[in-house]
């Protein structure tokens, strides 16, 4: 399997398919694995995150999320990788799920847009099995009670939209316990299939200025602007080194 270093974390350089593979591997194995779409943002909080870095280093999988992580595959001369988005990839997973009768558990957002979420799910994909849900309002006490609730309904895959990296680093510390086969945190993406927020049209997903559709929705976004800089000085650095 191909991977690129960027900084110290080390990304997949897969095909879709070679995912959905990796995917029902997994399912098979009943054993708990965690899927990172990594994005520019997540790659500098590593530097200050022990506990991050360790989630990266100890991912089953780590695909490129954003068109900052391509570029800087590209510039650092690892090539083109493939740009898998974490929404695309739930929403494919939910595709696999309803296929072959594979199950899901949603965790994050609040109550109506948790549900209206798992109702557009079940109508985009007939026959999907939502096995249970919870809202990402909980406390760290309560985390027993959710691990529980999930152990016993044994998904096979468990979608976290409870913000980034904190599911990222709340999935790596209960993955044992959880032992769901396919577990990813998927950023905001509730929001998004909720339809409380628009998605971008297609030339900008393709493009891969999404974030830009998403700053003007949500404009409060504008200072990670200045995270995205300070990942493009990181990559040129990382070159100069080498």
């Amino acid at each position: 399997m191909d991977r690129v270093k960027i900084s110290d974390i080390f990304i997949d350089n897969l095909e879709w398919e070679e995912v959905a593979n990796f995917a029902e591997r997994f399912i098979r194995s009943q054993k708990g694995h965690q899927i990172i779409t990594a994005n520019s943002l997540m790659i500098n909080a590593v530097e200050r995150d022990s506990q991050l870095r360790e989630a990266f280093h100890n991912a089953d999988l780590v695909l490129a999320d954003s068109i900052g992580i391509v570029w800087a595959s590209e510039f650092l001369g690892y090539g083109k990788p493939a740009r898998i988005p974490g929404i695309n990839l739930m929403l494919s997973f939910c595709e696999l799920a309803a296929s072959k009768e594979y199950t899901i558990y949603l965790l994050g957002s609040h109550g109506l847009v948790l549900n209206k979420a798992a109702e557009n799910l079940k109508k985009k994909f007939p026959g999907l099995k939502i096995l249970g849900m919870r809202d990402g309002y909980f406390k760290e006490n309560e985390d027993g009670e959710i691990l529980k609730e999930i152990r016993n309904l044994k998904p096979d895959f468990l979608f976290a939209g409870i913000g980034s990296p904190r599911a990222e680093k709340w999935i790596y510390q209960n993955l044992r316990e959880l032992n769901v086969p396919v577990c990813m945190g998927i950023g905001g993406s509730l929001d998004v299939i909720s339809g409380r927020l628009r998605r971008a049209p297609r030339q900008f997903r393709q493009s891969g200025f999404e974030w830009t559709y998403r700053l003007l929705q949500e404009p409060w976004r504008i200072v990670r602007l200045l995270g995205l800089l300070r990942f493009v000085w990181k990559v040129i650095k990382q070159k100069m080194k080498r």
